[in-house]
């Protein structure tokens, strides 16, 4: 009985550290830049292709697996513009070293929506609050992602965990390249 009562323990041991640990991952990721933004039409539906380095001051790598975003942005009046959302990615942030952030630039995949009128004037929102130099925005992501961290023994995933409203306040050059 000993060994059971055990076992029991160190499983709620483990599952209260995988808990704390994903709090903390998530003061520790950022979003540097947009670094470009392709647009195509397939069909009749618009997708799009966005560049985005992301940075991570962890100590230990981090692993986002089956990644489902829905990204907004948000103007300095706090409006939204919806953009859509990601195919399941894998984002794989790299540790930082010696207190550097590690950067890490990732194409994600959007399914932006119908060509219709509505997306036609949500992307030209979105190209308006982009592509003003002097706009400050916000860009937010919210949906599902599976978080792994790395051990010295392989990967350690702390299951599905959602994500609500993680804002991001990417810096931009003068222009982000639209294609």
């Amino acid at each position: 009985m000993k060994i059971y009562q055990t076992i029991i323990f160190i499983a709620f041991y483990w599952l209260g550290t995988s808990y704390a640990i994903s709090s903390n991952i998530a003061d520790q990721l950022d979003i540097k830049a947009i670094k470009s933004i392709h647009l195509i039409q397939l069909e009749k539906k618009f997708r799009a292709f966005i560049v985005v380095q992301f940075s991570s001051s962890a100590s230990i790598a981090i692993k986002f697996k089956n990644s489902n975003f829905l990204i907004n942005f948000q103007d300095d009046r706090e409006a939204d513009v919806f953009l859509g959302k990601t195919q399941p990615e894998t984002i794989l942030f790299p540790a930082s070293e010696n207190g550097i952030d590690s950067l890490v630039e990732k194409k994600l995949e959007v399914f932006v929506g119908e060509n219709n009128i509505d997306t036609i004037n949500r992307l030209m929102n979105l190209f308006n609050l982009i592509g003003n130099p002097d706009s400050e925005f916000a860009m937010i992501l919210s949906g599902t992602t599976e978080v792994g961290t790395k051990t010295k023994r392989g990967w350690l995933y702390q299951g599905q965990v959602k994500i609500e409203d993680f804002i991001f306040y990417p810096t931009i050059q003068r222009e982000v390249l639209f294609k």
